[in-house]
This record gives C-alpha cells, sequence and structure tokens, in this order.
C-alpha cells in the first residue's frame, strides 16, 4: 500500500549516516576492553514519511540493534542520526525527551514486554500522564480510544497481561506505542512470537493504523516473505552491514546480492512438486568479535573472487530507482 507523497514527503524523516554500535568485551582484573562485538558497522539509510521499510537477515546479523541505536535505545559508538532534520545522536535525555514522544517501538515478545503487575488501564494511563498527552479529566476516554483503536473491546481495560492471548498481548503494545501520537514506530519482529492466522490479523491492523495515523514503520523481521507482503522497501543486513536495498514490488526478479537469494532460496515453497533450482548457504556466519577481512560475506558467498577477500565493497545504486548493493560480483557483471 502506497501513501500518496507530499512536499514534505521528500526529506527524510530519519537519516543514518555512518552508523556504528559495537559493544565492549571486558576481562582482567581491571577490566580492560580486550574485544568488541561489530554489531552495526557503517550503515547508511534513509525512511521518508509514510514509508514502511522491511529490515532482514539472520538472527545476530545487527538488525534489532540498528533499528534500536536509531530511536537511542542504544547509544551509538558513532556516526550521525537525524530524525526530521534534528541531529540526536549527540543529544542528553532532556533534550531528547521531546522527540521522543515522536518514536516508538512495538516489541517481539508480547509476554515479557507488559507488567504483569499492572492493568492494561495502568499500563496505558502511565504514559498518557508522563508526557502530558491529554488533560487528566480525558485519561480515560483516551484510552477507551487507544483500545478500540487496536482491536479490543474497552472492557478488558481492568484487566491484567496474563489473561490476554498472545495476540491480543500485542495490541495492547500498539495500543502502548500509540498513546504518544508518534510519527515512526519500530516494530521489532512483532509477529515471530505469534500462530500463523494472528500474524496475519496483527499485519492488517498495523497496516491500516499506518493508513490511518499517517505512521511510518521500520519492520525488523527474520522473514523475507512476510517482509515482501507488508512492507514497499526492504534492507537485507549481514554482520552489522546493508548489503542490499531494493523494492518489494518484484523481490525474486529484482535481487543480485548472492545473500539476498540464499534468503530467498530459505522461503517455504507453497507447491511441494516445486523442484526449481534455489541458492543455499554453507559454512558458519563469522563471529562478530573478529570481522573477515575484504567483504564480510566472502566466506560463505558462491560467487567468491579474489578482490572479495581484501577490499569491502561499497554500497552503490543500480538499475531501478531505490536499488543499492554491496557486491563486487554484482560491479563486475554491470561493467560486463
Amino acid at each position: 500500500m502506497n501513501i500518496e507523497s507530499s512536499p514534505e514527503a521528500k526529506k527524510p524523516l530519519i537519516k543514518a549516516t555512518k552508523l556504528v554500535k559495537h559493544f565492549p568485551i571486558t576481562g582482567g582484573v581491571l577490566g580492560r576492553e580486550v574485544a568488541r562485538v561489530h554489531a552495526v558497522n557503517g550503515v547508511d539509510l534513509e525512511l521518508y514519511k509514510g514509508d514502511c521499510v522491511g529490515l532482514v537477515g539472520e538472527s545476530g546479523c545487527g538488525k534489532s540493534t540498528l533499528g534500536k541505536t536509531l530511536v537511542r535505545l542504544l547509544e551509538p559508538t558513532s556516526g550521525k542520526i537525524n530524525f526530521d532534520g534534528t541531529e540526536i545522536a549527540g543529544l542528553n535525555y532532556r533534550e531528547l525527551r521531546p522527540l521522543k514522544r515522536r518514536m516508538q517501538m512495538i516489541f517481539q515478545d508480547p509476554y515479557g514486554s507488559l507488567n504483569p503487575r499492572m492493568t492494561i488501564e495502568t499500563i496505558l494511563a502511565e504514559a498518557l500522564r508522563f508526557h502530558s498527552i491529554v488533560p487528566p479529566a480525558k485519561i480515560s476516554r483516551r484510552i477507551d480510544e487507544l483500545l478500540e483503536l487496536s482491536g479490543l473491546s474497552t472492557g478488558v481495560r481492568r484487566k491484567y497481561p496474563h489473561e490476554f492471548s498472545g495476540g491480543q498481548r500485542q495490541r495492547v503494545g500498539i495500543a502502548r506505542a500509540l498513546t504518544v501520537n508518534p510519527e515512526f514506530i519500530l516494530a521489532d519482529e512483532p509477529v515471530s512470537a505469534l500462530d500463523v492466522s494472528v500474524q496475519a490479523q496483527i499485519l492488517n491492523l498495523l497496516n491500516a493504523l499506518r493508513a490511518e495515523l499517517a505512521l511510518s514503520y521500520l519492520f525488523v523481521s527474520h522473514d523475507l516473505k512476510v517482509v515482501q507482503h507488508f512492507c514497499e522497501r526492504v534492507l537485507i543486513m549481514y554482520l552489522g552491514y546493508i548489503v542490499e536495498e531494493l523494492p518489494c514490488d518484484d523481490l525474486e526478479a529484482d535481487v543480485k546480492h548472492p545473500y539476498s537469494k540464499a534468503l530467498l532460496g530459505a522461503i517455504p515453497v507453497d507447491d511441494p512438486r516445486d523442484r526449481s533450482d534455489r541458492e543455499f548457504l554453507e559454512g558458519d556466519v563469522p563471529s562478530p568479535i573478529s570481522l573477515p577481512s575484504g567483504c564480510p560475506f566472502h566466506t560463505r558467498c558462491p560467487q567468491v573472487m579474489d578482490k572479495c577477500k581484501t577490499k569491502n565493497p561499497e554500497l552503490i545504486s543500480i538499475g531501478k530507482s531505490g536499488h543499492r548493493v554491496a557486491c563486487h560480483a554484482v560491479d563486475h557483471e554491470q561493467a560486463e
């Protein structure tokens, strides 16, 4: 679903430039840094108002860390984060607080992201009071509106999280994210812990809310099929790097990077008689503590060349608008 563009949609809502997030590993008696986990490594991305962008990769590739760094739940090691014209990477808590209202997060685990000792009413009222979203006299009415927006009846407001199913709890998580009237929502694998039938309901809800409230999403997932259905654009991540970015319109025909092709090959086919050739990866993912030299994917790549072992390819634009790839083999094909 495309949201009609406007003049202000030409300016990125979120722009990351050379964004890096490393986690130090300490050891010894003095607790000195002995190594680092290279979770995010120099990522450049742009997300525009009204966008629904998918972020896909294997477990441990850094996609959740990237999302949490973008909304400053994690502090960046280096690089820039621009939110609607404001540089937020260096802001302190007081300076960041007004912007925090404009960006929210839906967590992966609907069981662990809600306080089990608080009723749904208390969970939603807490955010409304803290940010002074509505006058105290209107909080109750606003809670009813949020529950209805999220597909829940107003009669559940005095229940506790353990009284709900997984899908209902995720709806509560969505209602909590909406309390502060955000513009941008980081959805960190919001349907991965749910049954398939419930997944479809939550995705349809997120789509409807996006249209009604003019929301922008960064949708983190390991499921490329879900992203292809739900998003307009996808970023494919490997070992902390973005290796490909492209529209979701015709994903199977357009992907160029060997890793992206392997992710597509891992999707179960609908027809069990389909015996078409698909690419599969061999070997293990290298440790993010000790990244390989050159291209991070060269240790598993079926198209590896000598150049790949020494030089990390740049993420460059190719073909149709918005398609970027970081691969020496693709560069070689384009040059021929």
